[in-house]
């Protein structure tokens, strides 16, 4: 039977510093295929300036409110009448929107989560850091949905009596992600806006390596990044890159790096947009060890792992590329059989068939 969804998420028209707007994206159009109706919510400050990507979503309904008194005052009926209410992580006033949904949804809640480590927080500091839940409100739904699995995942849903915690890892749409046979431009690409405790690792593995090899050619797409001065020559920097220059980008790569941030490579079991978006490019992958990786790729088989300046040398200039080429087209035929939209949308429902039986 076709459900009527109600997600209160951060965004879904504007992807800018909001990773989570092209997971809803994509989750809800394949829902919308299944014959799914969903009602997205985002906060929209009155008065400022709005960068968006997408005008207006083509399935479902956007309903946005100027403040969190407006949205619970305006929209219970809805919440009420909804066969599921989902709250997104990263909304402001989590705590009492969350507490609002226990009280009035009548369907199924489900609470989804883009950045665990950020959850774990605020419930060790026993109060609700701002866009996060407590230990009062997290044990309120149904379902609890993570972008990270595994272990980390378990002793959260241990440590806090959840009945239903399920793994909804990130996912790809294999119609936006595709290989070309385009010319290489560059020997090794990454994407990635700065982050400080990233920077060692980027030294290690593409500055390092483009200091070392000068008559060779990077990449690097990102923004916020300091000292550009002191970069190496060859290396092309892009400071915005579109997502519809996203594919073109990658397949102009021979080999492409992919770094977790700290607190995901902590945790593991976390697969990025960027890490399955590359694979499903056909393009050799390079990154560091992360737990439970093995779970979404193969090391050496489907993907590369490297630690330092000669470990991503040996395999750019030692590794020989038809090797190179059969890892790549490997790892796209993993994304493509585990890791699409489609498979996200299909364990989402089971997950729901399995609450409600």
């Amino acid at each position: 039977m076709p459900l009527d969804l109600v997600i209160i998420g951060r965004s879904i028209l504007s992807s800018f510093e909001d990773p989570t707007a092209e997971l809803y994206r994509g989750l809800i159009n394949e829902l919308a295929q299944h014959g799914h109706r969903t009602t997205f919510m985002e906060w929209q400050e009155p008065g400022t300036k709005q960068v968006r990507d997408m005008l207006r979503s083509p399935y479902c309904n956007v309903w946005t409110y100027p403040d969190t008194a407006s949205l619970l005052e305006q929209y219970t009926e809805v919440i009420q009448s909804a066969d599921v209410v989902m709250l997104g992580s990263g909304v402001a006033d989590a705590e009492e929107i969350a507490l609002w949904i226990a009280e009035e949804a009548r369907g199924v809640t489900i609470y989804y989560d883009a950045n665990l480590h950020r959850t774990i927080e605020s419930l060790q500091a026993a109060r609700s850091i701002g866009d996060c839940l407590s230990c009062r409100t997290i044990g309120n739904f149904n379902l609890f949905l993570s972008t990270t699995g595994g272990p980390t995942l378990a002793k959260l849903a241990q440590d806090n009596d959840l009945a239903f915690a399920r793994p909804l890892y990130e996912s790809i749409d294999p119609y936006a992600f595709y290989r070309t046979d385009g010319e290489k431009s560059y020997d090794l690409g990454f994407i990635g806006n700065y982050k400080a405790d990233r920077e060692r690792k980027m030294e290690d593995m593409l500055l390092g390596p483009a200091r070392y090899t000068p008559g060779r050619k990077f990449a690097l797409a990102g923004g916020g990044y300091p000292n550009l001065e002191q970069w190496p020559d060859n290396l092309t920097y892009l400071e915005y890159l579109p997502e519809t220059n996203l594919v073109d980008f990658y397949n102009r790569q021979r080999c492409a790096l992919v770094l977790n941030r700290a607190d995901r490579q902590s945790m593991g079991y976390t697969p990025t947009r960027r890490l399955l978006a590359a694979a499903a490019c056909s393009v050799p992958v390079l990154t560091d060890y992360w737990p439970g990786l093995e779970e979404f790729l193969e090391p050496q088989r489907e993907i590369f792992c490297v630690d330092d300046k000669n470990s991503v040398l040996d395999i750019l200039y030692g590794t020989d590329e038809s090797l190179r080429s059969k890892m790549g087209i490997d790892a796209r035929k993993r994304i493509m059989a585990h890791h699409t939209i489609s498979r996200r949308a299909e364990q989402l429902l089971g997950y729901l068939a399995e609450v409600t039986d």
